[in-house]
């Protein structure tokens, strides 16, 4: 809102803060399952709540304003953010959905036991819960988190995200499990 305003307390049109967020961030106010299009709720919630409780924003007939005490909470947490801001918006970062993914694997048992250096004990239902399903999950949704899994992780590894180490030790992590677990995998698949 502060860009948009050009810094100042001029009134926005809701729709234009949507548009204006989404094309700033698109990853993070994305509709989910439609990258390509803005996601309103990601906004309407923190306007019409915390931000106008604080005493940051007016709010009246779907147009804001920041308040003299908005614009400059604005221009602190702007200067506070410093170079974090602007890698947030340069895409070398991992989507909502990917940072889910990586994050559900970070702290499952197969991780942890892998890790650990006890790779021995990781179980079936360690690898089901790694891929984020079950045993009883229908084969294309399986194939599915195959999928989704594989990608996740090779994004964490190419953008060395949430950190370089985590990122390697969880390819690594990866490569076992999808070595281990092969041949379950081919049956889930149908192939030998």
């Amino acid at each position: 809102m502060l860009k948009l305003s050009g810094g100042s307390t001029k009134p926005l049109k809701y729709e234009d803060i949507v548009v204006s967020a989404f094309e700033m961030f698109p990853d993070e106010f994305a509709l989910r399952g439609y990258p390509q299009y803005p996601d309103s709720s990601d906004l309407h919630k923190p306007l019409y709540g915390p931000l106008k409780r604080e005493g940051l924003i007016r709010a009246a007939n779907k147009t804001f304003a920041l308040t003299a005490r908005g614009v400059e909470k604005a221009q602190q947490l702007i200067g506070a953010a410093g170079d974090k801001l602007t890698k947030a918006r340069d895409g070398n970062r991992m989507t909502r959905d990917v940072q889910v993914e990586v994050e559900r694997m970070l702290a499952s048992a197969a991780f942890k036991l892998y890790v650990n250096g006890q790779r021995e004990r990781v179980l079936d239902t360690d690898f089901y819960a790694f891929l984020g399903c079950t045993v009883r999950t229908p084969r294309n949704d399986f194939l599915g988190r195959l999928t989704a899994t594989a990608d996740a992780v090779s994004a964490a590894k190419k953008l060395k995200q949430p950190e370089p180490e985590a990122a390697a030790l969880l390819a690594e992590a990866w490569a076992f499990l999808e070595k281990k677990f092969k041949p379950l995998v081919n049956r889930r698949k149908g192939s030998n």
